[in-house]
């Protein structure tokens, strides 16, 4: 069984939240309560104290939401050091050019939750050890420009189809998008702008959640 939830996945970017007058923590808490149940926090401009600081203010804000899996982006410093100061912070995701998931694992031991981004299926080599992978982008994203080009679902299935880990699909995702990528095989859609930039976080949040939920099933289970 996997340890990452199934549905929607929010990528909180501090960047955007701000930029759309959100504060971070207050849009972690709306997503959780409409049933979002993994958090990633990036705040790839912020100090590496700041991203602490943030890490614990996310967490401070779920303690009283139902249960969601916290992740940091990128960094596992960040993470052991907010575990430090009391929060709960489940894991890291990695990218393919951050800390390789063995020396994460090493780092936040063997019950965190890790990711890596895999685009395609040549680089799942990468994956070894991790608990999902995030493939993407489904299509180009402001939040993300050096992520490569569009895959598409049908590039999310690649992944799908060549890994047994859970496939979190990401890059520009509405609620148009969900049935077409559960059908893939992705076992989650990651969002940013979606909830992030959205005048009202929590009701799109429930939208995208109540989405997935209206999702066929991929016949053959991931």
């Amino acid at each position: 069984m996997s340890r990452l939830p199934g549905g929607v996945y929010l990528v909180l970017d501090t960047d955007v939240c701000a930029a759309a007058g959100h504060r971070t923590a207050e849009v972690a808490a709306a997503a959780v309560r409409a049933g979002v149940r993994t958090v990633q926090l990036r705040a790839k401009r912020a100090g590496v104290r700041d991203q602490v600081a943030l890490a614990v203010a996310v967490a401070d804000a779920l303690r009283d939401a139902p249960p969601a899996v916290l992740l940091v982006d990128d960094r596992a410093d960040v993470a052991l050091a907010a575990r430090s100061r009391g929060a709960r912070v489940d894991g890291v995701h990695v990218g393919q050019h951050d800390l390789e998931v063995s020396d994460a694992r090493a780092l936040l031991g063997p019950d965190a939750v890790i990711g890596v981004s895999v685009g395609r299926p040549d680089l799942l080599s990468a994956a070894a050890g991790a608990d999902y992978v995030g493939s993407g982008p489904v299509r180009l994203t402001p939040t993300k420009p050096e992520a490569g080009p569009a895959l598409g679902p049908d590039g999310v299935r690649a992944v799908a189809d060549a890994t047994a880990l859970p496939v979190v699909a990401i890059g520009g995702i509405t609620t148009a998008d969900t049935a077409a990528l559960r059908a893939a095989g992705a076992h989650a859609v990651a969002v940013v702008s979606a909830v992030c930039a959205a005048a009202d976080p929590g009701r799109a949040a429930a939208a995208l959640v109540d989405a997935w939920a209206r999702a066929a099933v991929p016949a053959v289970a991931r």
